[in-house]
């Protein structure tokens, strides 16, 4: 945003909703890019929760396999 476009908001519809306009621009590219970064972690989260569910279906077959009475 130019500082002409800015002079030109304060103008015509005055000081504070033009304050209003830019924070709800900054708001929403900071929430996005935090949005977008939470993304990524839950998607990893998950990978790692589906490997470890992997692994632990592997140990309890092997120790079912190892002792069959426990059953």
């Amino acid at each position: 945003m130019q500082v002409t476009d800015m002079v030109s908001l304060v103008t015509n519809v005055g000081f504070p909703v033009t304050l209003c306009f830019i924070l709800i621009k900054y708001v929403l590219q900071t929430v996005g890019a935090k949005l977008d970064k939470m993304e990524s972690s839950l998607h990893s989260l998950t990978e790692e929760i589906r490997i470890l569910e992997e692994i632990g279906d592997e140990v309890r077959d092997v120790a079912q396999h190892a002792n069959p009475k426990s059953k």
